[in-house]
């Protein structure tokens, strides 16, 4: 059981590339996950409350994957696929940041009703070109769909923009037969696979992924009014952050995890120049937080800018 995309296309459009020249710059892409699984497209048994988990991935190269039809499910594959949780996949994606392997975490600060979408944005590089993304159905054993190692280049450019059908997967750890089945562990695990039949429509995407080319390093101004940023990035145990401003402004700067909550307030006051901080990866409290992506926020007048910070502990 498991998502299928129509590879034809995907590989008319895209199956040069590993023989074309590479990109030079990286590239923001938005990505909107429009979530059409319903009653009238999915009828069989179709439950209350149809919704999807957050979107969770990362960004990579060739050398690592996080999941794949015909292969075991990870600990975070499973954890999104039975729960919805986007840990610990953002671990495994963190890891491989780590190794070299992979560019940043893919997180939503939200979830889709079904029918219903939500979008979010991240950056691909010429080393890290592969997006993998992906959702639970919710509710279910242990079902999700989604794309793994999605190539977004297209020759020694980016694609401007992608349209992918995505299709219904079995994660290979829960045994339930129908959305609303208690807990039957699958003991050993099985491979993933793709969902064929029952309870969904074959031949029926429960969704779409749109992939829209934002900017990349050519868009963008040599000389911008304003700019945020984060290095080390990812890091351990202390991030310093850079806000540069030409005119005087008044600012707040604070951290929030990828669902938008503030946890922590770096700095508050009129900024002109450079204005340095640090984060060492504590909450206002004190408290230590995980390993996670979390968003490093600047906000005053004609001020609103973000960047995530990856926290690998």
């Amino acid at each position: 059981m498991g998502i299928r995309i129509f590879f034809a296309f995907w590989l008319l459009a895209v199956g040069a590339v590993a023989v074309s020249a590479a990109p030079v710059h990286p590239a923001v892409y938005d990505v909107t996950f429009e979530a059409t699984w319903s009653a009238s497209t999915h009828p069989t048994t179709f439950p209350p409350n149809p919704h999807f988990s957050w979107l969770i991935g990362g960004t990579h190269d060739d050398q690592v994957v996080f999941w794949a039809e015909g292969e075991l499910a990870s600990l975070g594959i499973k954890r999104m696929a039975e729960w919805g949780s986007t840990t610990p996949l953002d671990l495994e994606v963190l890891s491989a940041v780590s190794a070299g392997h992979a560019g940043e975490v893919i997180e939503s600060t939200t979830y889709p009703v079904s029918p219903g979408s939500v979008s979010t944005t991240f950056t691909v590089t010429p080393e890290t070109p592969l997006a993998t993304i992906v959702s639970m159905i919710a509710p279910s054993p242990d079902w999700f769909t989604g794309v793994a190692g999605l190539d977004l280049r297209d020759g020694d450019g980016w694609l401007a923009s992608l349209i992918v059908d995505v299709f219904p997967y079995d994660a290979g750890t829960d045994s339930g037969t129908g959305y609303t089945s208690s807990d039957q562990p699958t003991s050993p695990p099985i491979p993933i696979a793709a969902i064929d039949g029952t309870p969904f429509t074959p031949g029926v995407p429960v969704g779409t992924l749109t992939f829209t080319l934002q900017t990349s390093a050519t868009d963008v101004p040599e000389q911008p009014t304003t700019a945020l940023t984060v290095s080390p990035n990812p890091f351990n145990p202390l991030a310093t952050i850079r806000f540069e401003s030409p005119e005087p402004r008044t600012v707040v700067m604070t951290v929030h995890d990828l669902r938008g909550r503030a946890i922590r307030r770096l700095w508050e006051g009129v900024a002109v120049g450079a204005v340095l901080t640090t984060w060492d990866g504590r909450d206002d409290d004190g408290r230590a937080m995980p390993s996670a992506v979390y968003l490093i926020r600047t906000v005053g007048v004609d001020v609103n800018e973000t960047v995530r910070a990856s926290l690998v502990r």
